[in-house]
């Protein structure tokens, strides 16, 4: 038999994972939401009994299938019927406005939108064309689910066909959907599994967007390896710690602003005993943030690592590795490989040379929806680029400098806003901040910090105190000519800085 005709007698999908895990895990616990749980068996018999009834409304392999739920069970069978009924499963930010959401289903071709009756007003508002059949969560899903036969066989997903048509944060321009085939996300699910040491004994705590990809693939990664996940509705820094402890949780994904909010709580490594690793992602990970979390769990290994929705996990800088080398990303996880090139798109080989970051792998997407323009400007056929610029150090780890497009041209020479922050964080009486470039008719930009402080009446001190750090550590021209006071730094739903609504504002 040849690999050609082994791959297609058992294809590396999300389909046969999940129904793997399902089978041989069937009475165990898979979701815990609150006070309600499911077990594998449940959730498999729940997920088929949506797919069909999505096939029997008449959707086929490949149609595009939109979610606007918040956090709770139905969010992951769903995903999972999608997955059965080799449909494409497309996430919708549930803060949209109905123009929004009217956007992202003309962009998707959605046959179906599934959505919270607590979202009825943006749905009304988008006005949605005929061809789009709307069912509420509750009633009508019920309904869907109640045409379900224990006679059905499923279409057997291919690895090629779309699972999950991630759309882009947009926190620098219009979203675009990624496609994330079968075969990606399947292998995502096992390389994540063997970098981060996930098992069928774990329970993973999960409270960001499931919107958003990271949340919700490593939810799925958990439940693809038998072990159990913990759903929030929300992220909220005490019920996080309270779940933490209540329910045995081993590690949980959490953006480094839920890190620093949980460092608020009374959590710490004797109150959470079961707790055995943090990992970061999604933005990066200051120097100060990392030095906090590892002193307060001083048994937790806490790892950083570096990706986007167009490839899933990069790189993952691992706990042993990060105290010798701030401000690193990692090495490259299983399957991947990391390139740094110049404008031109020509290799730099030197070490530590700054660049544009590409890489390719099997868990890479497979472009834009139906935008081939926009695919050709990140992809050269088999690399692709995600807009960051970094470099790699002679052992092969990487290192983020910083988006491209967040990057400030002042007087000819450009400054990295992250190196910035880094230095600003040093005092202890700035809770976050963040650096942009905005218009200055001398320079052509100039930095401009925005700070959050922890008490607002100290901001004459603590400028000054901010004003000599950079005095000390920065080049005259990398430091802000602009000092500005917030009561919070503009984010989106997974605790990403949005800078552009900084610089629009301002």
């Amino acid at each position: 038999m040849s690999s050609a005709e082994r791959r297609a007698s058992a294809p590396v999908t999300v389909q046969r994972a999940l129904g793997l895990a399902a089978r041989r895990h069937g009475a165990r616990v898979a979701v815990r939401h609150g006070d309600a749980t499911l077990t594998f068996a449940e959730l498999d018999r729940r997920a088929a009994a949506i797919a069909q009834g999505l096939v029997a409304a008449g959707l086929v392999r490949g149609d595009r299938v939109a979610v606007m739920l918040p956090n709770c069970t139905d969010y992951i069978t769903i995903a999972m019927a999608c997955a059965q009924g080799a449909l494409c499963m497309v996430p919708i930010n549930y803060r949209y406005t109905g123009t929004e959401l009217r956007r992202q289903i003309d962009d998707c071709g959605a046959k179906v939108l599934l959505f919270d009756t607590r979202f009825d007003r943006q749905v009304e508002q988008a006005g949605l064309p005929g061809t789009v059949r709307t069912i509420r969560r509750g009633e009508e899903l019920e309904a869907l689910a109640a045409r379900a036969s224990a006679a059905w066989v499923p279409p057997e997903a291919q690895e090629d066909d779309l699972f999950y048509l991630g759309y882009t944060s947009g926190t620098t321009g219009r979203p675009k959907g990624a496609m994330v085939t079968q075969r990606n996300r399947a292998l995502a699910y096992l390389y994540w599994a063997m970098e981060f040491g996930i098992g069928s004994q774990d329970v993973a705590l999960h409270c960001g967007p499931f919107h958003h990809t990271a949340p919700f693939t490593f939810t799925l990664a958990q439940l693809a390896v038998g072990g159990s996940v913990v759903v929030l509705d929300s992220f909220d820094a005490v019920a996080a710690a309270q779940a933490v402890a209540r329910h045995g949780v081993t590690w949980s994904f959490m953006v480094p602003y839920m890190l620093e909010r949980v460092l608020e709580t009374d959590l710490d490594g004797a109150s959470a005993p079961t707790l055995r690793m943090l990992i970061s992602g999604a933005s990066p990970l200051s120097t100060r943030t990392r030095m906090r979390v590892q002193e307060r769990f001083p048994g937790v290994a806490l790892h950083d690592f570096y990706g986007a929705t167009e490839a899933g996990v990069v790189t993952n800088l691992r706990p042993e590795d990060s105290s010798a080398r701030p401000r690193c990303v990692g090495l490259p996880i299983a399957g991947i490989e990391v390139q740094i090139r110049d404008e031109a798109r020509r290799i730099v080989a030197e070490s530590r040379a700054v660049g544009d970051i590409w890489l390719r792998g099997p868990t890479l997407f497979a472009g834009y929806f139906q935008a081939p323009e926009k695919t050709a400007e990140v992809s050269d056929g088999s690399w692709c680029t995600l807009g960051d610029i970094g470099y790699l150090d002679e052992d092969g780890y990487l290192y983020l400098v910083d988006r491209r497009k967040d990057v400030i041209k002042s007087g000819g020479v450009n400054i990295y806003p992250i190196e910035i922050e880094e230095v600003i964080l040093r005092e202890p009486d700035v809770r976050e901040c963040a650096v942009v470039g905005l218009p200055d008719e001398r320079w052509g930009e100039a930095a401009t910090a925005f700070l959050v402080l922890r008490n607002p009446a100290d901001a004459a001190p603590v400028r000054q105190r901010v004003q000599a750090l950079c005095q000390s550590l920065l080049a005259d021209y990398k430091r802000p000519k602009a000092y500005r006071f917030l009561d919070a730094l503009p984010r989106n739903a997974n605790g990403k800085v949005l800078k552009r609504d900084l610089r629009e504002a301002a």
